[in-house]
């Protein structure tokens, strides 16, 4: 009935009371969680289980996602958020069933099954509830006082007690300290296993070009990270560490000097007055070309060059849009930045610095667009999506810059680090090191590639495994 690679078998069927399975994205982690928690069911019917994840997209575009599925596939009878009829003749009944699924296992229909789902970002949700089983899916974002209250909370059974953790890896993290660095041999309270990637390849639960494609989403560091289930510091040293001398162009790799008229002009912007200065990116998308006769090198449409940067302290943001139209006349604009710029003025004039720029453009009788999110992505997000346009895991360059007219972009790509608390959502914070004029190059060009080359997101990889590669899966 059910089928699963090797791996997959030794962390479902592991022998400690508290296993992590850390696995690249896309090895079958939560195709494991699902199986775990119906196994749990079959074995144990009249418990109950519970399944949670980092955030609530994770919870139910992923997690449950791939449990509802296969509780299909195997046809059980299972209600969400629903008070079991009376002609399940359950014995226990909750004050409310919100977030709570009721199940009725094949070996035994008159037992019926329950699961908590929870939010596990933080553990005053799990106060008062007890359950026998727990499946983590994603520890990312989830502190060690949850997972502390989450073992405090296995009271409904006193002889039997099982949990599984399937996770990516996160540097070296509290699930790291645990499950594997304090762990000693013949104990059976904490255990781990770590599966790369690639080993979903060789087991044909997705193809070698579907895993070739996720290498190019990710930078070096990230790729030992999320593909191969290393413990590594993405969050240490240098911020921009995969930029090197491939990136530092005096010409576009596609050979222009100078943007081309008959494309937009990119326009990447950070917003200050004093004492940092006002800093705008201008660069150009590569033509529609291919690179090369090879097919797998892609199209120069794919590559971002930046020409110069603007850069003018304690000056007003009609100031710098003047400078800009002033130097790149006749050109249509696409124009990218700071969130704050929308709701604030930097220049203290009363309009919020897009309109002000818009205002200017107008009378000029400019062509420009303004594409900017009502908040800003996440620094650490934000941060790795340059770098892996810097250079990829696979050693593709698709960002380039002159180092010449962008001085403090190329200072920012070769001093800029992180400071050294960093916080577990993902919010960190860049070090300029004390010097003020750093970080905002990079900053306002990351406003740009952000929107003109999304970041794939661990969930929405795994979605797309999901959509991609149905008819493996119904092979299981």
């Amino acid at each position: 009935m059910i089928k699963m690679t090797d791996y997959q078998a030794v962390a479902m069927f592991n022998p400690f009371e508290h296993f992590c399975f850390f696995a690249g994205v896309a090895a079958g982690k939560t195709y494991t969680g699902s199986h775990f928690i119906l196994k749990c069911l079959e074995e144990y019917p009249g418990h109950t289980a519970l399944i949670g994840a980092n955030t609530y997209d994770q919870l139910s575009q992923a997690t449950l996602r791939e449990f509802f599925y296969w509780l299909d596939f195997y046809q059980y009878d299972y209600l969400i958020d629903q008070r079991p009829p009376p002609s399940w003749g359950l014995r226990r009944e909750f004050k409310t069933y919100k977030n709570v699924i009721t199940i009725r296992p094949k070996s035994d229909p008159d037992q019926i099954f329950t699961i908590l789902t929870r939010v596990m970002s933080e553990p005053n949700p799990l106060r008062g509830i007890e359950f026998t089983f727990y499946w983590l899916d994603e520890s990312r974002d989830t502190p060690v006082n949850t997972h502390d209250v989450v073992i405090s909370r296995m009271r409904e059974n006193k002889t039997v007690r099982k949990g599984l953790v399937t996770t990516t890896t996160n540097g070296e993290d509290w699930a790291f300290e645990r499950f594997v660095k304090n762990t000693r041999r013949g104990q059976k309270l904490y255990g781990s296993m770590h599966v790369k990637t690639y080993a979903a390849v060789e087991a044909g639960i997705i193809s070698f070009d579907y895993y070739n494609g996720m290498k190019m989403t990710y930078s070096p560091l990230m790729a030992q990270q999320e593909l191969d289930a290393m413990h590594v510091n993405i969050g240490g040293g240098r911020a921009y560490y995969s930029g090197n001398a491939n990136n530092r162009k005096r010409i576009a790799p596609w050979g222009d000097a100078y943007p081309a008229q008959d494309r937009p002009l990119i326009i990447g912007c950070d917003f200050n007055f004093s004492p940092a200065p006002c800093v705008w990116m201008v660069g150009q998308i590569g033509p529609d070309v291919m690179v090369s006769e090879d097919p797998k090198d892609g199209y120069w449409s794919d590559h971002i060059h930046w020409f110069k940067e603007i850069v003018m302290s304690q000056a007003s943001t009609p100031d710098m849009t003047l400078a800009l139209a002033n130097q790149y006349p006749n050109y249509f604009y696409r124009i990218f930045g700071d969130s704050s710029g929308q709701r604030g003025t930097t220049s203290n004039a009363g309009e919020h610095d897009y309109g002000q720029m818009g205002r200017v453009l107008n009378e000029m009788g400019a062509s420009f667009t303004c594409d900017v999110n009502q908040s800003n992505p996440h620094v650490k997000d934000r941060v790795e999506n340059m770098c892996r346009m810097l250079n990829n895991s696979v050693g593709q360059t698709r960002m380039t810059y002159n180092p010449d007219t962008c001085p403090l972009f190329d200072s920012d790509i070769k001093m800029v680090g992180w400071k050294v608390m960093q916080n577990q959502n993902g919010r960190g914070r860049l070090d300029n090191g004390g010097k003020k004029e750093l970080t905002h190059a990079t900053d306002g060009a990351g406003y740009a590639v952000w929107k003109l080359f999304p970041y794939i997101s661990r969930v929405s990889i795994g979605l797309s495994v999901k959509s991609t590669n149905d008819e493996i899966r119904d092979q299981y």
